[in-house]
């Protein structure tokens, strides 16, 4: 199952390989460049994988296919042969013919090779339609949360923004209001200190009248 998963992800992903590392079959064709147009649902996008991504997921669908295990030889047991016997017929085409040969003989027939085949096809899009039905609900409880609290923020720190400009103008309102007020205290000051003095004078001015009466009186007056 390591090869068969190795050579299937190699044709759609990009494997990040240890330096130095030989590709397992010299012999083997390069894969064509696939048309995801037409290839059908269950092409993988273009994508880089690393070593321990690589080794989970081939854990992983190796799992899927041990449970998914149909009685009798079928597509599952055939690629398992054909991994065994990479290393003494090297050319896929030969390898085939020898692999069907030796499973003919336990009553696997074209048919159910290629029925079996769509049937684990038919699992794996199950899988990957259960994997993205519990990625979308992690994105919606480790996102949405997150993006709901951002809106509260966001709405917060708005509100506090609006609250500052109403202070903001409060403030220069309240500025206007003191310089009009210290300006009416001045006008006030000067009216006061006009009527003071005024009064003063005048005030002076009858208190020297009366005394001049006064002494008028006493020199003039018998």
């Amino acid at each position: 199952m390591s090869s068969f998963f190795r050579k299937a992800v190699s044709l759609f992903v990009i494997l990040d390989e240890p330096v130095g590392q030989k590709p397992s079959d010299q012999s083997a064709p390069v894969p064509k460049p696939v048309d995801t147009a037409t290839s059908g649902p269950a092409v993988a996008a273009s994508a880089t994988m690393s070593n321990a991504e690589l080794a989970k997921f081939e854990q992983h669908f190796d799992q899927l296919f041990e449970q998914t295990n149909l009685p009798g030889p079928d597509y599952f047991e055939f690629w398992k042969t054909m991994d065994t016997l990479e290393a003494h017929i090297p050319d896929e085409s030969a390898r085939i013919k020898a692999v069907y040969a030796s499973l003919k003989i336990q009553g696997l027939t074209k048919q159910t090779l290629v029925f079996t085949a769509g049937k684990y096809r038919e699992v794996i899009l199950q899988d990957k339609a259960n994997f993205e039905a519990a990625v979308q609900k992690k994105s919606q409880a480790e996102i949405a949360g997150r993006e709901s609290e951002i809106a509260k923020i966001e709405q917060a720190r708005e509100e506090k923004r609006r609250m500052i400009e109403q202070l903001q103008q409060e403030i220069e309102a309240s500025a206007k209001q003191l310089e009009t007020l210290q300006a009416e205290i001045a006008t006030e000051q000067n009216k006061i200190e006009g009527a003071q003095r005024g009064y003063l004078a005048a005030c002076m001015a009858m208190v020297g009248k009366i005394e001049s009466d006064i002494e008028r009186f006493q020199q003039i007056i018998d």
